[in-house]
Protein backbone atom coordinates (compact mmCIF):
# COMPACT_ATOMS: atom_id res chain seq x y z
CA UNK A 1 0.00 0.00 0.00
CA UNK A 2 1.09 3.32 -0.79
CA UNK A 3 0.47 6.29 0.99
CA UNK A 4 -0.43 8.96 -1.40
CA UNK A 5 -3.71 8.74 -2.99
CA UNK A 6 -3.60 11.55 -5.64
CA UNK A 7 -3.36 14.68 -3.75
CA UNK A 8 -4.18 12.81 -0.42
CA UNK A 9 -1.70 11.69 2.11
CA UNK A 10 -2.63 8.55 4.25
CA UNK A 11 -1.39 9.28 8.07
CA UNK A 12 -2.71 6.40 10.20
CA UNK A 13 -5.60 3.35 9.78
CA UNK A 14 -8.36 4.79 11.83
CA UNK A 15 -10.78 1.37 10.96
CA UNK A 16 -10.43 -1.81 9.02
CA UNK A 17 -12.88 -3.65 6.33
CA UNK A 18 -14.20 -4.05 3.14
CA UNK A 19 -13.94 0.30 3.16
CA UNK A 20 -10.53 1.48 4.71
CA UNK A 21 -11.23 4.53 6.53
CA UNK A 22 -7.83 6.25 7.60
CA UNK A 23 -6.67 9.83 9.03
CA UNK A 24 -5.23 11.78 5.94
CA UNK A 25 -3.85 15.16 5.33
CA UNK A 26 -4.43 17.25 2.02
CA UNK A 27 -2.41 20.67 1.36
CA UNK A 28 -4.69 23.58 1.39
CA UNK A 29 -4.71 27.61 0.44
CA UNK A 30 -1.90 29.49 0.93
CA UNK A 31 0.51 26.34 2.24
CA UNK A 32 -2.20 25.51 4.80
CA UNK A 33 -2.71 21.45 5.06
CA UNK A 34 -6.00 20.22 5.65
CA UNK A 35 -6.93 17.27 7.93
CA UNK A 36 -9.33 14.95 6.82
CA UNK A 37 -10.61 11.29 6.89
CA UNK A 38 -10.15 9.13 3.43
CA UNK A 39 -11.82 5.80 3.25
CA UNK A 40 -10.88 3.33 0.34
CA UNK A 41 -11.85 0.66 -1.48
CA UNK A 42 -10.02 -2.31 -0.04
CA UNK A 43 -7.93 -3.54 -3.25
CA UNK A 44 -9.36 -7.17 -3.27
CA UNK A 45 -12.98 -5.77 -3.02
CA UNK A 46 -11.75 -3.41 -6.48
CA UNK A 47 -11.04 -6.26 -8.43
CA UNK A 48 -14.41 -7.37 -8.08
CA UNK A 49 -17.01 -6.54 -10.92
CA UNK A 50 -19.56 -3.79 -10.50
CA UNK A 51 -18.05 -2.94 -7.19
CA UNK A 52 -16.28 0.17 -7.82
CA UNK A 53 -18.88 1.67 -9.40
CA UNK A 54 -21.26 0.74 -6.46
CA UNK A 55 -19.07 2.46 -3.99
CA UNK A 56 -18.75 5.26 -6.22
CA UNK A 57 -22.62 5.42 -7.32
CA UNK A 58 -22.79 5.50 -2.71
CA UNK A 59 -20.18 7.87 -1.89
CA UNK A 60 -21.58 10.34 -5.09
CA UNK A 61 -25.28 10.28 -3.21
CA UNK A 62 -23.22 11.10 -0.10
CA UNK A 63 -21.32 13.67 -1.11
CA UNK A 64 -24.97 15.76 -2.31
CA UNK A 65 -25.62 16.12 1.09
CA UNK A 66 -24.75 19.32 2.46
CA UNK A 67 -26.24 20.63 5.60
CA UNK A 68 -24.90 21.34 9.01
CA UNK A 69 -25.58 18.23 11.20
CA UNK A 70 -24.14 15.73 8.24
CA UNK A 71 -20.58 15.36 7.90
CA UNK A 72 -19.72 16.95 4.41
CA UNK A 73 -17.81 14.62 1.84
CA UNK A 74 -16.09 17.39 -0.54
CA UNK A 75 -14.58 14.12 -3.14
CA UNK A 76 -14.85 11.18 -4.84
CA UNK A 77 -13.14 9.11 -7.16
CA UNK A 78 -9.75 6.74 -8.32
CA UNK A 79 -6.76 7.39 -8.10
CA UNK A 80 -3.41 5.82 -8.10
CA UNK A 81 -5.90 2.40 -8.72
CA UNK A 82 -7.59 3.49 -5.42
CA UNK A 83 -11.33 3.72 -5.19
CA UNK A 84 -11.99 6.62 -2.31
CA UNK A 85 -14.40 9.23 -0.38
CA UNK A 86 -12.84 11.88 1.04
CA UNK A 87 -14.93 13.87 4.45
CA UNK A 88 -14.41 15.98 6.68
CA UNK A 89 -12.85 15.23 9.87
CA UNK A 90 -14.56 15.66 13.36
CA UNK A 91 -12.22 16.71 16.41
CA UNK A 92 -14.69 15.11 18.59
CA UNK A 93 -16.28 11.73 20.26
CA UNK A 94 -18.97 9.66 18.56
CA UNK A 95 -22.08 9.27 20.60
CA UNK A 96 -20.78 5.50 21.63
CA UNK A 97 -18.06 7.04 23.22
CA UNK A 98 -20.28 9.63 25.10
CA UNK A 99 -22.44 6.80 26.33
CA UNK A 100 -19.26 4.76 27.72
CA UNK A 101 -18.44 8.14 29.32
CA UNK A 102 -21.52 8.54 30.94
CA UNK A 103 -21.81 5.22 31.91
CA UNK A 104 -18.42 4.97 33.48
CA UNK A 105 -19.40 8.32 35.91
CA UNK A 106 -21.99 6.95 36.54
CA UNK A 107 -23.89 10.50 36.14
CA UNK A 108 -26.83 10.38 33.66
CA UNK A 109 -26.75 13.31 31.28
CA UNK A 110 -29.63 16.12 31.95
CA UNK A 111 -32.56 14.66 29.80
CA UNK A 112 -32.85 17.89 27.52
CA UNK A 113 -28.95 17.99 26.27
CA UNK A 114 -29.95 14.36 24.74
CA UNK A 115 -32.84 15.32 23.42
CA UNK A 116 -31.10 18.61 21.62
CA UNK A 117 -28.61 15.75 20.37
CA UNK A 118 -30.53 13.72 18.62
CA UNK A 119 -32.98 16.44 17.21
CA UNK A 120 -29.68 17.77 15.56
CA UNK A 121 -29.56 14.19 14.37
CA UNK A 122 -33.07 14.24 13.16
CA UNK A 123 -32.68 17.77 11.29
CA UNK A 124 -30.02 16.47 9.28
CA UNK A 125 -31.43 13.00 8.20
CA UNK A 126 -34.62 15.09 7.56
CA UNK A 127 -33.01 16.90 4.87
CA UNK A 128 -31.71 13.89 3.44
CA UNK A 129 -34.72 12.66 3.17
CA UNK A 130 -36.49 14.75 1.44
CA UNK A 131 -33.39 15.60 -1.01
CA UNK A 132 -34.92 15.73 -4.50
CA UNK A 133 -32.67 15.10 -7.69
CA UNK A 134 -31.56 19.04 -9.08
CA UNK A 135 -32.56 18.47 -12.66
CA UNK A 136 -36.19 16.12 -12.50
CA UNK A 137 -37.08 17.02 -8.84
CA UNK A 138 -37.78 13.44 -8.39
CA UNK A 139 -36.99 12.22 -4.51
CA UNK A 140 -33.99 10.23 -4.28
CA UNK A 141 -35.58 8.37 -1.42
CA UNK A 142 -31.66 8.43 0.80
CA UNK A 143 -31.84 6.37 3.81
CA UNK A 144 -29.17 5.80 6.33
CA UNK A 145 -30.17 2.36 7.55
CA UNK A 146 -27.11 2.10 9.69
CA UNK A 147 -27.53 5.05 12.33
CA UNK A 148 -26.00 3.78 15.25
CA UNK A 149 -24.12 5.46 18.35
CA UNK A 150 -20.53 5.75 16.88
CA UNK A 151 -21.80 7.23 13.72
CA UNK A 152 -23.49 10.24 15.53
CA UNK A 153 -20.55 12.69 16.03
CA UNK A 154 -20.35 15.81 18.66
CA UNK A 155 -18.29 18.41 17.63
CA UNK A 156 -15.53 20.79 19.86
CA UNK A 157 -18.01 23.77 18.71
CA UNK A 158 -21.06 21.72 20.00
CA UNK A 159 -23.18 20.17 17.38
CA UNK A 160 -23.89 17.00 16.52
CA UNK A 161 -22.80 15.53 12.71
CA UNK A 162 -24.07 12.22 11.13
CA UNK A 163 -21.48 10.16 9.35
CA UNK A 164 -21.68 7.55 7.18
CA UNK A 165 -24.52 7.86 4.70
CA UNK A 166 -25.01 5.20 2.75
CA UNK A 167 -21.33 4.05 3.40
CA UNK A 168 -22.13 2.01 6.38
CA UNK A 169 -24.57 0.46 4.69
CA UNK A 170 -22.29 -0.77 1.89
CA UNK A 171 -19.56 -1.93 4.35
CA UNK A 172 -22.57 -3.85 6.17
CA UNK A 173 -24.38 -5.13 2.90
CA UNK A 174 -21.11 -6.34 1.02
CA UNK A 175 -18.92 -7.38 3.56
CA UNK A 176 -17.70 -11.04 4.14
CA UNK A 177 -19.87 -12.98 6.67
CA UNK A 178 -17.25 -16.46 6.64
CA UNK A 179 -20.39 -18.03 8.59
CA UNK A 180 -20.56 -15.35 11.28
CA UNK A 181 -23.46 -13.78 11.07
CA UNK A 182 -23.63 -9.85 12.71
CA UNK A 183 -26.35 -10.25 14.47
CA UNK A 184 -25.55 -7.63 16.81
CA UNK A 185 -27.36 -5.05 13.94
CA UNK A 186 -31.02 -6.37 15.29
CA UNK A 187 -30.19 -4.30 18.28
CA UNK A 188 -31.27 -1.32 16.15
CA UNK A 189 -33.16 -2.75 13.34
CA UNK A 190 -36.79 -1.94 12.79
CA UNK A 191 -39.07 -4.76 12.59
CA UNK A 192 -40.30 -3.99 9.06
CA UNK A 193 -36.34 -4.37 8.13
CA UNK A 194 -36.12 -7.58 10.30
CA UNK A 195 -39.07 -9.07 7.87
CA UNK A 196 -37.29 -7.93 5.09
CA UNK A 197 -40.25 -6.01 3.09
CA UNK A 198 -39.35 -2.59 1.94
CA UNK A 199 -37.97 0.20 4.03
CA UNK A 200 -38.75 3.81 4.13
CA UNK A 201 -37.41 7.14 6.51
CA UNK A 202 -39.04 5.29 8.99
CA UNK A 203 -36.17 2.77 9.53
CA UNK A 204 -33.97 6.08 10.62
CA UNK A 205 -36.74 7.61 13.14
CA UNK A 206 -36.74 3.85 14.72
CA UNK A 207 -32.66 3.48 15.05
CA UNK A 208 -32.37 7.33 16.36
CA UNK A 209 -34.48 6.18 18.57
CA UNK A 210 -32.87 3.64 19.78
CA UNK A 211 -29.54 6.21 19.89
CA UNK A 212 -31.92 8.52 22.32
CA UNK A 213 -32.77 5.32 24.48
CA UNK A 214 -29.09 4.58 24.70
CA UNK A 215 -27.66 8.03 25.71
CA UNK A 216 -30.52 8.65 28.00
CA UNK A 217 -29.64 5.00 30.26
CA UNK A 218 -26.41 3.99 28.72
CA UNK A 219 -28.17 0.76 27.72
CA UNK A 220 -30.01 -0.72 24.30
CA UNK A 221 -33.47 -1.90 24.45
CA UNK A 222 -32.45 -5.41 23.88
CA UNK A 223 -29.47 -5.59 25.95
CA UNK A 224 -29.73 -8.04 28.11
CA UNK A 225 -30.70 -10.65 25.08
CA UNK A 226 -28.31 -13.08 23.45
CA UNK A 227 -27.10 -12.18 20.36
CA UNK A 228 -28.61 -15.29 18.98
CA UNK A 229 -32.21 -13.88 20.37
CA UNK A 230 -31.83 -10.54 18.61
CA UNK A 231 -34.06 -11.46 15.68
CA UNK A 232 -36.54 -12.75 17.39
CA UNK A 233 -36.94 -10.23 19.78
CA UNK A 234 -36.72 -7.22 16.85
CA UNK A 235 -39.53 -8.97 15.22
CA UNK A 236 -42.06 -9.80 18.65
CA UNK A 237 -40.85 -8.56 22.14
CA UNK A 238 -41.91 -5.67 23.41
CA UNK A 239 -39.08 -3.24 24.29
CA UNK A 240 -38.15 -2.81 27.97
CA UNK A 241 -38.93 0.67 28.75
CA UNK A 242 -36.23 3.35 29.74
CA UNK A 243 -38.01 4.50 32.89
CA UNK A 244 -36.95 0.96 34.00
CA UNK A 245 -33.07 2.39 34.11
CA UNK A 246 -33.67 6.19 34.80
CA UNK A 247 -36.66 6.50 36.47
CA UNK A 248 -36.66 10.03 36.35
CA UNK A 249 -37.16 10.58 32.71
CA UNK A 250 -40.22 13.18 32.21
CA UNK A 251 -43.05 11.31 30.88
CA UNK A 252 -43.35 13.90 27.72
CA UNK A 253 -39.89 12.02 27.07
CA UNK A 254 -41.12 8.35 27.58
CA UNK A 255 -44.15 9.31 24.94
CA UNK A 256 -41.70 10.35 22.76
CA UNK A 257 -39.41 7.32 23.06
CA UNK A 258 -42.61 4.89 23.28
CA UNK A 259 -43.56 6.47 19.57
CA UNK A 260 -40.48 6.72 17.84
CA UNK A 261 -39.35 3.05 19.34
CA UNK A 262 -43.00 1.72 17.78
CA UNK A 263 -42.82 -1.78 16.04
CA UNK A 264 -45.30 -1.08 14.01
CA UNK A 265 -44.10 1.64 11.47
CA UNK A 266 -47.77 3.05 11.01
CA UNK A 267 -47.77 3.79 14.95
CA UNK A 268 -44.16 5.28 14.44
CA UNK A 269 -43.14 9.03 13.91
CA UNK A 270 -43.91 9.21 9.93
CA UNK A 271 -40.29 10.94 9.55
CA UNK A 272 -37.73 13.26 11.34
CA UNK A 273 -39.24 16.13 10.81
CA UNK A 274 -41.73 15.15 13.37
CA UNK A 275 -39.69 13.41 15.66
CA UNK A 276 -37.39 17.25 16.08
CA UNK A 277 -40.42 18.67 16.46
CA UNK A 278 -41.74 17.02 19.79
CA UNK A 279 -37.74 17.16 21.23
CA UNK A 280 -37.94 20.31 21.09
CA UNK A 281 -41.26 20.75 22.51
CA UNK A 282 -40.08 19.48 24.97
CA UNK A 283 -36.57 20.93 25.21
CA UNK A 284 -39.06 24.18 25.61
CA UNK A 285 -41.17 22.61 28.19
CA UNK A 286 -38.51 22.15 30.49
CA UNK A 287 -38.01 26.27 30.88
CA UNK A 288 -34.03 25.26 30.61
CA UNK A 289 -32.39 26.00 27.11
CA UNK A 290 -29.81 23.98 26.03
CA UNK A 291 -27.07 25.54 24.39
CA UNK A 292 -23.95 24.75 22.31
CA UNK A 293 -21.85 25.78 24.66
CA UNK A 294 -23.43 22.95 27.15
CA UNK A 295 -22.38 20.17 24.02
CA UNK A 296 -19.37 21.82 23.74
CA UNK A 297 -18.57 21.27 27.36
CA UNK A 298 -19.66 18.30 27.78
CA UNK A 299 -17.71 17.16 24.13
CA UNK A 300 -14.33 18.52 26.36
CA UNK A 301 -14.92 16.26 29.66
CA UNK A 302 -15.09 13.32 27.33
CA UNK A 303 -12.29 14.07 24.83
CA UNK A 304 -10.19 15.44 28.81
CA UNK A 305 -11.19 11.53 30.10
CA UNK A 306 -9.98 9.96 26.78
CA UNK A 307 -6.75 12.11 27.23
CA UNK A 308 -6.19 11.46 30.43
CA UNK A 309 -6.28 7.71 30.27
CA UNK A 310 -3.64 5.32 30.24
CA UNK A 311 -1.53 4.57 27.29
CA UNK A 312 -0.52 0.71 26.52
CA UNK A 313 2.95 0.82 26.32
Amino acid sequence: MTSQVGKYQRIRLLAEGIIEDYLASAAGPQGTEKTLVLQCLRSDMAEQVDFPEIFLDTARNAARLTHPHLVKVFDVGEADGTYFLAREHIDGPSLRRVIEHVAAQRMPLPATLCARIISQACEGLAYAHDLTDPKTHEPLRLIHRHIRPYNILLSRQGMTQVVGFGIDDFRDRWAPRYLIPNLSKYRYMATEEARGVPVDRRVDVYALGVALYGVLTTRRPFDSTPDGGLFQAALFEPLVPAEQHRQDLPDALRAILARALAKEREQRYPDCHAFRKDLEDFILSEGEPVTSRQLAQLVQQVTASDDSSPRPS
